[in-house]
């Protein structure tokens, strides 16, 4: 079943908007703050700036009237000229520190405050320079109103330093309310942001795990089903070259079919006539044998019969290969069907001296008799050929809950570990260092597995110390499929 969905026309685009919307709302969030950071940032220079230049003319304000004091009485005292003009340089300087302050963005007070002083400041130097050009004693009380513009002064340095109190206080809360929304927004926006990788990592996932099963079905030599991978373009691009593959393995499939099918059958014409020469030699018909005759007629005979089993193995592979194989149920007797086995092997047996060690218990069960006498000659065939001489086999039919479990231990060198993870493949032989179960035609394991799993069982190969262990488990009734 296909699963059909929206997707970008490039992968790649794909990955990137994933990206993208993943890491969108992170991406806001920080930038917004990063805004709103930058602004307070800006925002507290300027505030430091400003409080700085206003705490220095506050202070120039309470340094000029200081000089200017002094040097007021110290010009009614002494009438020096000079002392004159330091008190005028005095109050220029006054009047440069209070053009400063006003350019800065004061409080309404802070204005009034500003205008009263320099209103009084004015005044009094007027008076002073005024009576200054007299020959007379200045008033009782002129110079001493310096104390009181000095008051005002350190009133304007005052409000200043509340003032850089209340937005350092301003800033702070800020700087303490852009951190917790910053955290608040992390922790809502972090999972929202992982719910969005994993949409979008659904989205690419489900494609890429469609190809990997219609490349294992290829593995398997399933060409039946056509491969359709919707996604974005540049799969559906590689799920269409993958079909085309498909089509391909699958025509050569069924070349390989009709040419195995072919050869076996023109095979079995000269092989008949040979077997029956073969026969008749063994027979004597043509006269009597010397012992070395007699002994390469049963060289022909047998060589004979492992060529014949080479090509029904062909034959039944590929009538394996084209439908699942049918069933012809009736009821048979395992233990009986063995012996009838074991007893087409009986010269090969005696003339290698192998030993038979049988526990055969009663099991009854209903299935193709041919294809189970097809399973039990395949499994002993590969017992006998790679027993050595003297040797024996194990062999044990026990009914078991509900299932008729056969068991074939051999003699023989066993299966090499690399070769276990394909010894039921069709045509496979392994290349180990010694002979092995994989050896031979590659075709007797795989149909055995086939006609097994057509009975609803299981054949398995069991570790071992000492040759190959198979274990084959049949349900006393077999699951029969739809062909």
């Amino acid at each position: 079943m296909a699963f059909h969905l929206f997707y970008p026309k490039s992968f790649l685009k794909l990955l990137l908007i994933g990206f993208a919307l993943a890491m969108l709302p992170l991406l806001f969030a920080f930038g917004n703050a990063a805004l709103y950071l930058d602004r307070l940032a800006e925002q507290s220079r300027s505030t430091v700036t400003q409080s700085i230049q206003a705490t220095r003319a506050s202070r120039l304000l309470v340094e000029q009237l200081t000089l200017m004091e002094r040097s007021a009485r110290q010009f009614f005292v002494l009438h020096d000229p000079v002392l004159l003009d330091n008190l005028t340089h005095a109050h220029q300087r006054f009047d440069l520190s209070m053009r400063q302050l006003e350019t800065l963005p004061l409080t309404q007070q802070q204005m009034h405050m500003l205008q009263t002083l320099a209103t009084d400041e004015s005044g009094l130097y007027e008076e002073i320079m005024s009576q200054a050009h007299t020959e007379t004693d200045p008033p009782q009380g002129l110079i001493s109103r310096f104390v009181g513009l000095s008051d005002q002064a350190q009133a304007i340095l005052a409000e200043n330093n509340r003032l850089i109190d209340r937005e350092s206080a301003v800033l702070s809360q800020a700087a303490e309310r852009t951190q917790k929304m910053l955290l608040w927004q992390s922790l809502t926006l972090l999972p929202v942001a992982f719910l969005v990788a994993l949409v979008i990592t659904f989205l690419v996932a489900q494609p890429i795990r469609r190809m990997d099963a219609a490349i294992r079905r290829l593995g398997e030599g399933r060409y039946a089903d056509p491969i359709s991978i919707d996604g974005p373009g540049d799969l559906r691009t590689l799920g269409e070259r993958l079909d085309w593959l498909r089509e391909q393995l699958f025509e050569l499939d069924m070349e390989k079919q009709r040419f195995l099918r072919h050869v076996s059958h023109e095979l079995k014409t000269p092989l008949t006539a040979i077997r029956e020469g073969s026969e008749l030699l063994s027979d004597e018909i043509g006269g009597p044998l010397t012992p070395q005759q007699r002994e390469i007629a049963g060289i022909l005979r047998e060589n004979s019969l492992r060529l014949q089993k080479m090509i029904e193995n062909l034959l039944h592979y590929t009538a394996v290969q084209y439908k699942k194989p049918p069933l012809k149920i009736e009821k048979v007797e395992l233990g009986a069907l063995m012996d009838e086995v074991l007893d087409n092997y009986a010269l090969t047996l005696k003339s290698k001296q192998i030993h038979i060690l049988r526990e055969f218990q009663p099991a009854h069960m209903r299935g193709d008799r041919e294809k189970l006498e097809t399973v039990l000659d395949n499994l002993i065939s590969n017992a006998v050929k790679y027993t050595p001489l003297n040797g024996s086999i194990r062999i044990s039919i026990l009914p078991e809950a509900r299932s008729g479990v056969i068991e074939v231990h051999d003699g023989g060198p066993g299966v090499m570990a690399a070769d276990r993870a394909k010894l039921f493949d069709p045509f496979y032989r392994g290349d180990g260092m010694y002979d092995s179960l994989v050896s031979g035609s590659g075709l007797g394991l795989s149909i055995a597995k086939e006609y097994v799993e057509a009975h609803g069982g299981e054949i398995l190969l069991l570790p071992s110390e000492q040759g190959a262990h198979f274990r084959v488990r049949l349900p006393l009734e077999p699951v029969v499929t739809e062909n």
